[in-house]
């Protein structure tokens, strides 16, 4: 009930925006020309290849509007204005509305965003679904967050940001950015519909989000800036069904009705509670995960670097270095001089082969020590998991819900290889002002599960080379075209090529 009314609200804030920024245009010029402001965008996008799947690399990280099968297309229309326009202004407004019609996806009508941000000096409050980006990566070129990456579709949300301010006394050199959200998964109904029968979904989920950043250096004195941040998360809440624990219920299907009320919400926030499937051993109530991040970065007048790290974690075991470290995702990127060959560079690698160690046991009167292995990264026993739609939230290295067909456990919500060794590289560049040009090729050595281990480690690689074209006689236009390759014996041979044209303008 709380998110149905949290959603009309931002719709009707929308409407009511959207109703003002139609209106005329005020006599002073001085004040905000939201008509001006605000960019439409339309978008048609086809995708073909061979293979049970379309290459990775041309459905990965993009917000969740794409498809994995062969075939797939969509047409896309936007209206957004962007908050920076407002950069100069204390009080700063965004908007956006966000919808597709797709063929060959796992739905036909897509509201892919629908939200109204404001902002008072530092303090920002967005209402609804957003496209939010990640904090220290490129997003063209990586591989992908580990946590909040960018590969599926965004969560309807209620979220406070607070931005970047000065520690008091460090005179700038520390400083501080945080945020913190609370919304709703949307796919509870394709669950249902999409799982094989008898198998475990969940609906009304609820979603908890929130992260603080400390950044020390400033590069208006000194080039070098160092970032340290900690974000986490938590579904909780809604309802869970065909649920099979051998704790509890002597391994039944049972069916589990969680708590939507405030207590919920500040155990979510406060990483307290438990879940029904806990028995004797009381963890956390719902789905709590995390990760730690650090960048280091070089802010050059003629060229830019970053190095930064990150380490997930899934529940406690995680949160210190008790188990070592082991599991992380390492990279830099490069960002050169003005040339016609190559503009940016990345390089990463990330492995999640040992997640706490491979033996898990809760303590028990006749064996008081428990060991805290066997994390399951990105799966969780009521729900589907770390995923929107069966797109992977974080990184889409770590394999997808939508290809367990590769794994005969066709729609099965669960992530069946999530032990993953891969060495990624990124490529960019700017031959000229209408032409634009990015590769990426990814490495990887699987292993599934602890509890369900590959009967070989299998070797994928996924690749991408996409070329843009912004032509000068036809302000507005552009046109990508990609064409993607998979190679190996994980989700098998794929080629294919994406075709997507793109107009956009400004309202006046």
């Amino acid at each position: 009930m709380v998110q149905n009314i949290l959603f009309l609200a931002s719709v009707l804030c929308l409407t009511s925006l959207s109703t003002q920024v139609h209106a005329s245009e005020p006599a002073d010029s001085t004040r905000r020309n939201w008509i001006g402001e605000t960019e439409l965008t339309v978008e048609l996008s086809g995708t073909a290849a061979t293979g049970d799947y379309a290459p990775l690399w041309l459905t990965a990280n993009r917000y969740g509007l794409s498809s994995v099968k062969p075939y797939s297309a969509y047409l896309r229309a936007s209206l957004e204005r962007d908050i920076a326009h407002d950069a100069s202004r204390n009080w700063r407004l965004g908007y956006g509305l966000d919808l597709a019609v797709a063929a060959g996806h796992e739905r036909v009508g897509i509201v892919q965003q629908a939200y109204v941000q404001g902002q008072w000096k530092k303090i920002g409050l967005t209402l609804g679904a957003k496209q939010q980006p990640m904090e220290t990566r490129n997003p063209e070129l990586t591989s992908g967050e580990l946590c909040f990456g960018i590969n599926a579709r965004p969560v309807p949300q209620v979220r406070l940001d607070i931005d970047w301010f000065p520690f008091p006394w460090t005179k700038g050199w520390w400083q501080w950015k945080l945020y913190c959200s609370y919304g709703w998964m949307t796919d509870g109904l394709w669950q249902q519909k999409w799982v094989a029968e008898g198998q475990r979904y969940a609906r009304h989920t609820l979603y908890h989000e929130k992260a603080l950043y400390w950044q020390f250096g400033r590069a208006d004195i000194f080039p070098l800036t160092f970032e340290l941040g900690l974000q986490m998360a938590t579904q909780f809440g809604g309802d869970c069904y065909n649920i099979q624990t051998t704790r509890v219920n002597q391994n039944q299907m049972t069916d589990y009705h969680y708590s939507s009320g405030l207590k919920a919400y500040w155990q979510a926030f406060t990483a307290q509670g438990s879940d029904n499937i806990d028995g004797s051993n009381p963890n956390v109530a719902g789905n709590t995960l995390g990760s730690y991040i650090m960048q280091l970065r070089y802010h050059g007048s003629r060229w830019q670097a970053r190095a930064y790290w990150e380490r997930f974690f899934e529940d406690h075991s995680m949160l210190t270095v008790q188990y070592g470290i082991r599991d992380m995702l390492i990279g830099g990127e490069v960002t050169l001089p003005k040339n016609p060959f190559l503009t940016s560079a990345v390089l990463e690698f990330m492995t999640s082969t040992d997640q706490s160690g491979a033996v898990y046991h809760d303590e028990t009167p006749n064996l008081p020590d428990k060991m805290a292995g066997r994390d399951n990264y990105y799966n969780h026993a009521l729900y589907g998991g770390w995923q929107h739609y069966g797109q992977a939230i974080g990184n889409p290295l770590i394999t997808s819900p939508l290809y367990n067909d590769a794994f005969g456990r066709s729609h099965y919500l669960k992530f069946n290889n999530n032990r993953v060794k891969a060495w990624h590289i990124g490529l960019a560049g700017d031959p000229s002002p209408e032409w634009h040009w990015r590769a990426l090729a990814s490495f990887t050595r699987n292993w599934g599960l602890y509890e369900r281990p590959l009967d070989d480690i299998l070797r994928q690689n996924y690749a991408v080379a996409e070329a843009t074209y912004h032509p000068r006689w036809a302000k507005g236009w552009d046109a990508s075209l990609a064409l993607g390759l998979d190679h190996g014996t994980l989700i098998g041979n794929s080629f294919g090529a994406q075709l997507t044209i793109r107009k956009s303008l400004f309202l006046k």
